[in-house]
């Protein structure tokens, strides 16, 4: 997580640098962006502080549930949400399908919703082994996270497959445009399924956290937002 943050932060700088000739909206989506990617560092440091040097010597801590997990989820649905939109608004200008960008839009609002949900759900519960009251909330918004994903990458390359010319430079940025949409969607549904499993098979641990915590960074990592 401490990693991507690292590469998420020379993509804002190098943003930032070039000074594109972007919209108010858009250089707004990336503040939002990179104040919630550092809100979510900073509180995963919080975490790793509390457990392994506040709480060392006490491992019944690790039965109880803190404000980190939730946190997480929360900024995650937020990052999603707008990289989501992103994509969806650059699907419509290519393909004029405004019916399926309806569909889309809709889909993403709804795991955003869940994801917000279950995180406030998750701040009362304070023994971690509750948690399992969260399980049908919990796969819902992560199958929608990944589904949504996945089929933005594939909506998307099909659309950019479909617009190459027969001049190869143009083709060759296309199909680089191509292998990014492939790889935001991919990346980012492979880590949020790997959070579902992770919970599944291990509710009464934090084994999850090890694919939650960076999710939100993978969605700005992955994003042609910064590209």
């Amino acid at each position: 997580s401490t990693y991507l943050f690292g590469v998420v932060s020379y993509q804002y700088m190098d943003y930032k640098t070039l000074k594109f000739d972007d919209p108010a909206w858009l250089r707004a989506l990336v503040a939002i962006l990179l104040v919630t990617d550092i809100s979510l560092t900073i509180v995963e440091f919080y975490g790793v502080w509390y457990f392994m040097v506040e709480n060392y010597a006490n491992p019944g801590v690790l039965s109880e549930t803190i404000w980190v997990s939730p946190f997480c989820c929360v900024a995650t649905a937020i990052s999603a949400l707008i990289v989501h939109g992103f994509l969806i608004s650059r699907l419509y200008r290519l393909t004029r399908q405004f019916w399926l960008c309806v569909f889309l839009v809709l889909a993403a609002a709804a795991t955003a919703v869940c994801g917000i949900i279950d995180g406030v759900r998750i701040i009362f519960l304070v023994d971690i082994r509750k948690l399992t009251a969260t399980v049908p909330l919990n796969v819902a918004w992560l199958a929608l996270e990944a589904g949504v994903d996945i089929v933005i990458a594939a909506v998307l390359s099909r659309a950019l497959w479909r617009s190459k010319t027969g001049f190869a430079r143009t083709n060759t940025i296309i199909n680089r445009c191509i292998a990014a949409s492939i790889q935001s969607g991919l990346f980012s549904s492979v880590f949020a399924l790997g959070v579902m499993a992770a919970f599944l098979n291990s509710k009464n641990t934090y084994l999850y956290a090890i694919f939650a915590w960076p999710l939100g960074k993978i969605y700005s990592n992955a994003s042609p937002i910064l590209a």
